[in-house]
């Protein structure tokens, strides 16, 4: 051994979570002055290191001398030190032992380790089941990126490819897939966020094809352990969480209490964490020929007031979304996924553009006027929207396509027509066959396999938030 030698350093391909602009790397290591220059003769000795842009070796950070933490003798000892590297990538860091000889003007520079491939930006925590694993059977293009990487269950940084969850040299790990699973939405994800950032995007990946929450419990669950573990192997900084998951618990006693066991894990997570990590959730897509219609509505709702009541967390639609079989996204609903999660992610880290579901702000009986102007009779409701960016779009009026179950005190109340205006751009009407009282219970694609086609903003072309018995007073 001669020169420099990294006794502790990042994995190649691993990224750092940039901190105001850039991330403190630690790096350790050895020094041993080689014996052909101990015979001439040997004035000084320091160890040195850079950081170069790998693209075109542009020195970031220029050759600097780190500091001796150990001397073992006049040519050799052991050094520490962190680089402060600004966001972006991809990065090199380079180390050298300078020699400085007893022959006037002459130093050597000696053979130092490198550490490749490295990102200094932003880091996102995978967790859920299949659909956040990544269970797509088909194919779309979706080809890896030099500025994606993920932490595999390998234990090991890597190039971000599909599967995203393979089990390669992975046994023993709680989220080691017992299949074989496919494309995730998730290297979309980081492609889109790269693009918009220009920072290097890493993976932590911690998901399970069909795990239910229990294993996601803080203080039982083998899933959630797995995903701490993880964590401490990983810097403990990340921008945020995307999960995605809840199929396992659409049964009745576990649907009861989803909103309660989700809850408990956000805030178990963030205080383990010591902030308050940005959730990025997904409402359940739909189980063809599937059962347990209630429970699957109760997981929806419970997943709509998490976004609605716990701070930081934020939800995605999924209703427009192909299937590739009977429960899991198409490979490419889950680019287009990926693609519109990354853009809700910039709207909230970034200070993007708002990229939101629309959902119901109010409930109201259609006045005199507004059926005059929409020339219509009989007995009609409006539902007003939020994130409607230009207008409502309805592939349908026909009844059965409308996705809603409208309820009161006296029972079902059913769906006659529906009619949205282009020049009302956020209001949607409905006809029914009688009036509700006081207040109005909405349930909207809701079902396990939802009965209806849904409707878009002009804009995102997000889909609306589903919702199951959610009670509205009526304005009159």
């Amino acid at each position: 051994m001669h020169g420099i030698v990294l006794t502790q350093k990042p994995d190649d391909w691993q990224i750092f979570q940039q901190v105001e602009g850039k991330a403190g790397v630690c790096i350790k290591g050895k020094y041993k002055v080689i014996k052909d220059a101990i015979d001439v003769g040997v004035v000084s000795v320091h160890p040195i290191v850079r950081v170069v842009r790998e693209d075109d070796n542009y020195m970031i950070i220029p050759w600097h001398e780190v500091e001796t933490e150990e001397k073992i003798s006049e040519y050799e000892g052991k050094f520490e030190t962190t680089l402060y590297i600004p966001e972006g990538g991809l990065y090199r860091i380079d180390t050298s032992l300078e020699t400085k000889s007893t022959l006037p003007n002459v130093t050597w520079l000696y053979r130092g380790d490198s550490v490749l491939h490295l990102g200094v930006g932003d880091i996102f925590i995978i967790a859920g089941q299949s659909n956040s694993s990544g269970y797509s059977r088909d194919f779309c293009p979706d080809a890896p990126h030099l500025c994606v990487h993920l932490f595999r269950n390998r234990g090991k940084w890597d190039l971000a490819t599909h599967p995203m969850n393979d089990s390669t040299d992975a046994e023993g790990v709680a989220n080691e897939e017992w299949g074989i699973p496919g494309t995730s939405p998730y290297l979309s994800f980081g492609k889109e966020y790269y693009k918009a950032t220009g920072r290097p995007v890493g993976f932590i990946q911690t998901s399970l094809g069909g795990s239910p929450m229990k294993r996601w419990n803080p203080d039982v669950g083998d899933l959630y352990a797995n995903m701490i573990d993880k964590i401490n192997l990983t810097g403990r900084k990340y921008a945020g969480v995307l999960w995605y998951q809840g199929c396992s618990d659409t049964e009745p006693e576990s649907a009861t209490v989803y909103f309660d066991r989700f809850k408990y894990m956000v805030e178990s997570l963030r205080k383990e964490l010591g902030y308050d990590i940005p959730f990025f959730t997904m409402q359940l897509n739909r189980q063809i020929n599937g059962i347990n219609d209630e429970s699957w509505g109760m997981v929806r709702e419970a997943q709509r007031k998490a976004a609605m009541e716990i701070s930081g967390v934020y939800l995605m639609t999924t209703a427009n979304l192909q299937l590739s079989d009977g429960i899991h996204n198409s490979a490419m609903s889950n680019l287009v996924l990926g693609e519109r999660l990354a853009r809700q992610a910039l709207s909230k880290l970034e200070n993007g553009d708002t990229f939101e579901p629309p959902f119901i702000e109010k409930v109201s009986e259609m006045t005199t006027d507004e059926k005059e102007e929409e020339k219509v009779d009989g007995s009609w409701i409006r539902l007003d929207y939020g994130n409607i960016n230009n207008c409502i779009i309805m592939y349908s009026t026909l009844p059965e396509d409308s996705g809603f179950m409208l309820e009161d005190e006296e029972g079902k109340i059913e769906v006659l027509e529906t009619k949205t205006n282009r020049s009302n751009k956020n209001k949607m009407y409905i006809k029914v066959s009688r009036i509700p009282k006081e207040f109005i219970d909405i349930s909207y694609l809701w079902e396990a396999n939802p009965k209806g086609i849904p409707f878009v903003d002009e804009v995102s072309f997000l889909p609306p938030v589903s919702m199951y018995k959610v009670r509205y007073k009526i304005d009159r």
